[in-house]
């Protein structure tokens, strides 16, 4: 009996990871030396399996020009919430799926289930593996909720995605605050420690 084997060739996918711009060009993204690495994007892009190739947009440097991909995620502030929706619109409408994950999902889960077709509210670094898991089964969800995680079972961001002219880099050390400031929505987010 002859049996033949049939490789199966997969076509790489790719990630599109965006860091919008605020409307109004003010605050954080005033001058040169306030514009901060997209720190979250860089885990996210360390987190994805090598079979996907990779890129991020830094509104901060460059302006927003359409590229094609397989699943575009964006982080965002309440600041520039609104341009994030406005490009997630642009790739929604062509059927590829979007992913907001960052502070204003985790705050306003309900409103930017509106505006994108999956959110992550909460740490991203715990979840993030298995929505690319569900995203090629084709079994994404609209919602998924991380929990804080331990700062050692983050890997170090993806340093070579960052725009050439960032003056300066970022760490974390840590995540979360122990006070419980009411104007402030550090510890609802990644808790007290």
């Amino acid at each position: 009996m002859h049996t033949t084997t049939t490789k199966l060739t997969m076509t790489k996918k790719k990630l599109l990871l965006i860091n919008p711009q605020s409307q109004h060009r003010t605050g954080f993204a005033l001058t040169r030396s306030s514009k901060y690495i997209p720190l979250g994007l860089g885990i996210i892009a360390a987190l994805t399996p090598k079979n996907w190739d990779i890129e991020l947009i830094d509104e901060l440097f460059e302006p927003f020009t359409y590229r094609d991909a397989d699943l575009v995620g964006f982080t965002s502030f309440t600041s520039n919430i609104n341009r994030a929706y406005e490009l997630a619109a642009i790739y929604r409408k062509k059927g590829i799926p979007t992913v907001l994950g960052g502070i204003h999902a985790t705050m306003q889960t309900q409103e930017a289930m509106q505006y994108m077709d999956i959110i992550v509210s909460g740490e991203a670094e715990e979840v993030w593996p298995q929505l690319i898991k569900d995203f090629e089964n084709g079994e994404l969800k609209s919602l998924y909720k991380g929990d804080h995680i331990d700062l050692k079972k983050v890997p170090i961001a993806r340093h070579d995605l960052w725009h050439k002219d960032h003056i300066f880099g970022s760490i974390q050390t840590s995540r979360g605050c122990p006070m419980n400031c009411d104007f402030c929505s550090v510890h609802k987010f990644n808790g007290n420690r």
